[in-house]
């Protein structure tokens, strides 16, 4: 563990010397799931808003507020949550306070509990699913509602159609609706807040009509979140098979734009920028750009990047050696590059899906909770 917290050091303190950048190439906020971020102090949390509104990413989205059984991030009185092994709790009210300096924009997450999810979960499963993730948005709002740097709530549970598509008699869009995200999203709702979800999609799917008519599906079952931000699956793969690849990404994220425009939800794209090759490590330029390119040609009124650690890892102004060529985007052909020879590793990276919590070997892969099961070594978003 100390090490793990020295190598975090490092890289929040080598920030310090980057130069200004010039803006991260039309991304607009990025994912920050916690898997460093939990064991920064006050003051670099504060940087790293900094730098990130520098590179005019001012959406953060604090991925999960609770996950079953391993991590809490903000100081929770729920008899539920006290068994958390790691109470890294005070990521929210930290990253709160920065938002508030700095001009920033707060997603809060809510709670995560993955075990039966992809099952799918039962109908009483998703009751108490619904009622643990309303316990935590009230604690939350009671906390945190009077904060104007708050924009909403994220629900952590991917919706996946996959698993909604009569693998039993009641997997259906309309129980899901009913029992999980209606509930949870009215709620946040009448307290003012904003609701994102972050759907994701495999080539299982067989067609882009299917996932439109899935989440048409969905949205006239009474689910109405205010923001839907796809996966555009880029980077994760399933037993070896990729979720996307940018020749066909475009149909896929057009699609869901279609349902969102039909229903009044606004369409975001939650664009991965990790290395199938290797999942902690930032992707190569040519690819990111042609994701971003196809998020916006699909119609995205935001794309924002999974995740932070990601780009932590390769250095928070890594983005700005892209050299753009979109009249879209700018051209940046000419401009210096940010200054990373400070930066340094994160190192090792915690497994967030072991109950244990331990750490991984330095080359070992990281892996999402939310997102298919593991069935082998390739990481699974």
């Amino acid at each position: 563990m100390p090490r793990f917290i020295s190598h975090l050091g490092k890289l929040a303190f080598s920030m310090g010397f980057f130069s200004t950048p010039v803006g991260a190439a039309g991304l607009d906020g990025v994912f920050d799931a916690g898997w460093s971020t939990a064991y920064y102090p006050a003051d670099s949390i504060t940087h790293m808003h900094q730098r990130l509104h520098a590179m005019g990413m001012d959406q953060v989205v604090l991925q999960y507020a609770a996950v079953e059984a391993t991590h809490l991030y903000y100081p929770s009185q729920l008899d539920f949550l006290q068994n958390t092994q790691y109470k890294n709790n005070q990521l929210f009210p930290m990253s709160i306070d920065a938002a508030k300096t700095v001009g920033t924009r707060i997603w809060l997450g809510l709670y995560y509990n993955g075990d039966n999810w992809y099952t799918p979960p039962t109908t009483e499963q998703l009751d108490v699913l619904a009622e643990r993730n309303l316990a935590v948005l009230d604690e939350l709002y009671s906390l945190y509602g009077s904060e104007s740097d708050i924009e909403g709530v994220y629900i952590p549970q991917e919706i996946a159609r996959y698993y909604w598509d009569c693998l039993r008699s009641d997997a259906t869009a309309q129980g899901l609706a009913d029992h999980f995200l209606k509930p949870v999203t009215q709620a946040a709702q009448t307290k003012g807040w904003k609701v994102m979800v972050a759907p994701f999609y495999n080539q299982n799917l067989e067609s882009p009509e299917k996932l439109q008519s899935f989440f048409e599906t969905l949205f006239a079952a009474g689910f109405k979140p205010d923001v839907v931000a796809v996966q555009d699956g880029v980077g994760a793969s399933d037993g070896g098979k990729h979720h996307a690849e940018t020749s066909n990404v475009a149909s896929y994220e057009r699609a869901v734009a279609r349902a969102c425009t039909q229903y009044g939800i606004d369409f975001w794209v939650d664009m991965e920028l990790f290395s199938t090759e290797d999942s902690h490590t930032l992707a190569d330029s040519a690819r990111l750009l042609a994701q971003l390119d196809s998020a916006r040609a699909a119609g995205a009124s935001k794309v924002i990047v999974y995740d932070l650690a990601v780009l932590g890892n390769a250095g928070l102004d890594s983005l700005e050696k892209w050299k753009l060529q979109s009249k879209d985007y700018g051209n940046h052909e000419n401009e210096k590059p940010a200054d990373n020879s400070k930066t340094e590793s994160i190192g090792p990276y915690r497994n967030m899906g072991s109950r244990h919590g331990e750490l991984l070997e330095n080359k070992a892969r990281y892996y999402k909770l939310n997102g298919a099961r593991i069935k082998s070594n390739t990481f699974q978003r």
